[in-house]
């Protein structure tokens, strides 16, 4: 996606939709409701600014990140092609719905407008509407499980006190005649636990090239990438891992742990012999 065309769609979505309410409607109904300044209160107006200013940062941060992880624009016709779940999105589904009510929460006390306030109203209850019926339904479909897993951990509209955490991985179920490979972690709050090699995804990168790069770094050894397995959704008391499992053959025989302990050649009938991560136990039903 050229990065050109990216931030010029990006500039029409914001002008079609926060500038539109935050700026475009507040002044026709300021208009249109003959406003003028009153009696001046200056506690009134600090707490608008304060609202405004932390409402502005707020959206200039989603919309950044709109760009640049979701690879698209904040409006629904040209919608973000990757789910995000970093930043205030790690907090709350709608962090862009927040920011927007803040700046038109801090327009209407520093104008001391009574119509601001009515489209605030306005605009919350159309939201509440649309993002069950409309926007989750679109991002369900383009993002499956993944979003689905975020709903149910991340709250639409409440922020979440602590940010939820998900870490994707890939795992190498590598083979050898009837014999799989299984590694001991040497670090960590599951060390001496069992688990298959692999490691965390890179930005940009394929589940198979991830995969070849975290064994390139483990075991110092190529593999290649044959077949799928499954894709294990866990729930760990700090975070939700999401792990791509793939059946793999090796490219050269040498082998050397640079990250784990032990490892171990094991038969079908050997897996439960060892103490595996709970995430990994799932692994073995699907081979078994």
């Amino acid at each position: 996606m050229n990065d050109g065309s990216l931030n010029l769609r990006m500039i029409k979505a914001i002008l079609a939709l926060p500038v539109s309410v935050c700026v475009v409607i507040p002044s026709i109904l300021l208009y249109v409701s003959d406003w003028h300044w009153g009696e001046f209160c200056l506690w009134r107006f600090m707490i608008g600014v304060v609202c405004f200013l932390a409402g502005l940062i707020l959206a200039i941060w989603t919309i950044r990140l709109f760009s640049k992880l979701g690879k698209g624009t904040l409006a629904p016709w040209d919608s973000t092609t990757r789910l995000i779940i970093s930043g205030p999105y790690a907090y709350v589904r709608n962090p862009m719905i927040a920011g927007i009510v803040l700046i038109l929460t801090g327009e209407a006390l520093m104008f001391a407008s009574f119509a601001i306030g009515i489209w605030i109203v306005v605009f919350l209850i159309v939201n509440m509407i649309y993002f069950p019926l409309s926007e989750e339904p679109g991002m369900r479909k383009r993002f499956g499980r993944s979003y689905d897993t975020y709903c149910k951990y991340v709250p639409r509209y409440i922020p979440r006190l602590t940010p939820w955490k998900r870490i994707e991985v890939v795992a190498a179920i590598i083979c050898k005649e009837d014999r799989i490979f299984a590694t001991q972690r040497g670090y960590g709050d599951f060390k001496d636990w069992w688990e298959f090699p692999g490691g965390k995804m890179e930005q940009g990168e394929t589940p198979e090239e991830a995969l070849k790069r975290e064994i390139k770094e483990e075991l110092s050894t190529d593999i290649s990438v044959d077949k799928f397995l499954c894709t294990v959704e866990y729930d760990y008391p700090q975070f939700h891992l999401t792990m791509h499992c793939y059946l793999c053959s090796l490219l050269t025989e040498a082998l050397h742990l640079n990250e784990h302990e032990a490892a171990k050649w094991l038969a079908k009938d050997e897996l439960n012999s060892v103490n595996w991560l709970p995430a990994d136990i799932e692994v073995i039903e699907k081979i078994g």
